[in-house]
């Protein structure tokens, strides 16, 4: 996937949550990943990306197509792709199975025999299967994420979003959903994800973007920007996210 912002900028109020980011990234690109200091910018810079929101100023380009600016065109661009957040997000009064269906009825308009017959499918690619029936309650931390992923995956998104998808995880259930997302990596689903687990971020991705105080302070492959930083704010920064 190509990514291209110019000047991107989010402003709330006088805070400049993303500030003038350019980044150029080409069609090779399958994982980006956003590392930086909590309240740097990277899930609002993700979410400008997968079109969650829309800029205060500059533009988006993804694939040679710039985001659209109207909320038709936006919720257009969405349905294309998947999103996985921190908070789980799952319909309480609902179970497993009827998480992953709804949207697809919904929100792509499948026929419910198909949904349901895809829900199984995706279930069962995650170890999932046997939690179906149960409701979102009943589920541990790990198997709900587990279940909001399939729900992303489902449609089978063109480009899939993740924002701190292992935050609210304990370190067990951390590691079965990282290593889902690991797999998907390898397939060559197309991803972008916030995260602060650095380990993961330089085995699975392609390319890191380091952003602070909304701006983008540093970027490259994954390799040189961990094992080079050119900068001394990021090599401050791994030097202690990685000191143990």
């Amino acid at each position: 996937m190509s990514i291209e912002t110019v000047q991107l900028t989010r402003v709330y109020g006088s805070t400049r949550a993303v500030d003038g980011v350019d980044l150029s990234l080409s069609d090779e690109l399958r994982v980006l990943a956003l590392i930086g200091p909590s309240g740097g910018g990277k899930s609002t810079f993700l979410r400008l990306i997968g079109g969650l929101e829309p800029p205060t100023s500059g533009s988006v380009r993804i694939d040679g197509e710039e985001l659209p600016v109207s909320e038709e065109g936006l919720l257009a661009f969405r349905k294309k792709n998947g999103f996985l957040f921190q908070s789980f997000n799952l319909f309480p009064h609902m179970d497993a199975r009827e998480n992953i269906v709804l949207p697809l009825v919904e929100v792509h308009s499948w026929e419910r025999a198909e949904a349901t017959r895809r829900a199984e499918e995706v279930a069962e690619r995650f170890g999932l299967v046997e939690h179906l029936g149960k409701l979102p309650h009943q589920l541990s931390g790990g198997q709900q994420q587990r279940i909001a992923l399939a729900r992303a995956m489902a449609h089978e998104p063109e480009l899939l979003l993740l924002d701190e998808p292992t935050s609210a995880l304990d370190p067990e259930m951390k590691a079965e959903v990282l290593d889902l997302i690991g797999d998907l990596c390898q397939e060559g689903q197309r991803i972008v994800l916030s995260t602060h687990e650095m380990g993961f971020a330089r085995e699975a991705s392609d390319h890191i973007g380091f952003l602070s105080d909304g701006r983008l302070i540093e970027s490259g492959p994954a390799s040189s920007l961990f094992d080079a930083p050119e900068t001394e704010q990021v090599r401050g920064f791994l030097n202690k996210v990685m000191k143990w």
